[in-house]
């Protein structure tokens, strides 16, 4: 059947098989549309009646539903071994020519200074003029100094992160040097983090028969053994901690918003059994890694979750920026308790995101809005809400976002080009023009604006 285009309903004996050409267009509308199975059985089933044909000549409620659903399902099963075997043919290729390829450094030491890297080290005389603008504040004396130049370069070693993340997203992580300075440069990786309580699984719904593993979900047995490990870390004494930001400021936030509140119920727990969704983006809104939310809020063990399965596919010099809407509340929480190895929390830095900072205290703007952050540059986190957006159709039916979610992350990577493509143009050109003709026209040097900042910031941060 196979052989002359069709796929079987049935694994043995079948009475029905379906043109495979068919089964390909279905995925490729429900990939638009998400429109559930039944809605082509019924298409198909008022289409032959209208032209006279009945399935075994006598009125049948809904005669295509179970077979032509089966074989939706194993086709898409078979699709699933198909992509898994190509990936491993082509992992396997990368790494025989990886193992061709001629070191040019040892990966336990700093990679040697060398003309082309001199030619990007920054002036510091440089920065101060209004062709090229000083960061918005004085750098900390630890990353200040003529040193920096050469620490911006020799300090990067080499490494690869895990194959599924450069298969995820390339242009993120398909670097082989990594450490570059959080303060300074903004780190090696963005990433965003956002939850959405309008993905739910009714509870009565059950659980069906498991056809394959989810590429993109996280187990919920790794998500339960992050849980209980931070209600072991809370039971313990505090940390000394003295963040940039009062306490006053931080508590004001995390009574001022939901996600802040991980016992704020959102959704009925009586009726469903997953809440909503945990969702980790790359800085070009490709998704990386999902989580269900099975509590009634959104508690932290679903963003630190998915940040530490991050840092397990990365290399152990790789520097992060994350984006969360409460990263204010989530900061001070990693401060206070051991939660995140120590290695771990000193590679990574948070932000706000950029919609979600104007919500916060102006204290917390300071420090963690990136518009106002040395080294996020075009990084706003929001293209969390644009993927929400592009899942919306699942709401209704309450569809699996497992398959949806493969066809956005595949759709994303075939238009990065074009996407970076626009930002380049749009983002890092115009925008930079743009700011670069008001400093010029403000008839204020440089310096002087920065000692303005600093000084402001430093009298608002101390309120």
């Amino acid at each position: 059947l196979v052989h002359f285009g069709f796929f079987p309903t049935v694994p043995s004996q079948p009475r029905m098989a379906v043109s495979i050409e068919l089964l390909a267009f279905y995925c490729a509308l429900f990939e638009q549309s998400c429109d559930a199975i039944n809605t082509l059985t019924s298409a198909l089933h008022t289409h032959y009646v209208w032209r006279g044909f009945r399935v075994v000549n006598k009125t049948v409620q809904d005669p295509f539903r179970c077979g032509l659903g089966f074989a939706v399902q194993w086709y898409d099963v078979l699709q699933v071994q198909v992509e898994y075997k190509l990936e491993t043919a082509i992992q396997a290729c990368r790494d025989r020519i990886k193992s061709f390829k001629i070191p040019s450094a040892s990966p336990h030491h700093p990679m040697p200074h060398t003309p082309d890297q001199q030619s990007f080290t920054p002036n510091p005389q440089r920065l101060v003029t209004p062709s090229h603008p000083a960061p918005p504040f004085p750098l900390p004396a630890s990353d200040a100094g003529s040193n920096h130049s050469l620490q911006l370069t020799s300090s990067l070693t080499p490494g690869s992160c895990a194959p599924i993340l450069v298969q995820r997203c390339p242009a993120c992580f398909g670097g082989t040097t990594f450490g570059q300075s959080l303060s300074i440069d903004g780190g090696d990786i963005h990433v965003a983090t956002d939850g959405n309580f309008h993905h739910h699984h009714r509870r009565s719904a059950g659980d069906s028969p498991s056809f394959y593993e989810p590429a993109y979900f996280l187990p919920k047995g790794q998500i339960d053994a992050v849980g209980a490990h931070i209600d072991k870390q809370r039971k313990k004494p505090l940390k000394a901690h003295k963040g940039p930001i009062l306490d006053e400021a931080i508590d004001s936030c995390e009574s001022s918003y939901e996600a802040a509140d991980g016992k704020k119920q959102k959704t009925s727990m009586d009726s469903f059994d997953d809440t909503g969704l945990m969702v980790l983006i790359c800085c070009h809104d490709i998704p990386l890694f999902f989580a269900n939310i099975d509590s009634p809020g959104e508690q932290q063990k679903y963003s630190v979750a998915l940040i530490t399965h991050l840092f397990s596919l990365l290399p152990p010099r790789a520097t992060v920026a994350v984006l969360y809407d409460i990263r204010c509340v989530l900061a001070r929480t990693l401060s206070l308790y051991d939660i995140l190895p120590g290695p771990v929390v000193q590679r990574l830095h948070f932000a706000t995101t950029a919609m979600h900072a104007y919500g916060h205290k102006w204290a917390c703007q300071l420090v963690f809005n990136p518009r106002l952050a040395v080294g996020m540059g075009l990084s706003n986190g929001e293209g969390t809400e644009r993927l929400w957006s592009r899942l919306i159709k699942l709401i209704g039916i309450e569809h699996s976002s497992s398959v949806r979610s493969t066809a956005v992350g595949s759709e994303m990577l075939r238009d990065l080009g074009d996407w970076i493509k626009r930002r380049l143009q749009r983002g890092v050109r115009e925008q930079g023009k743009s700011a670069q003709d008001q400093i010029e026209n403000c008839g204020v040097h440089v310096e002087e604006l920065v000692r303005q900042w600093a000084s402001q910031r430093e009298s608002q941060l101390s309120v």
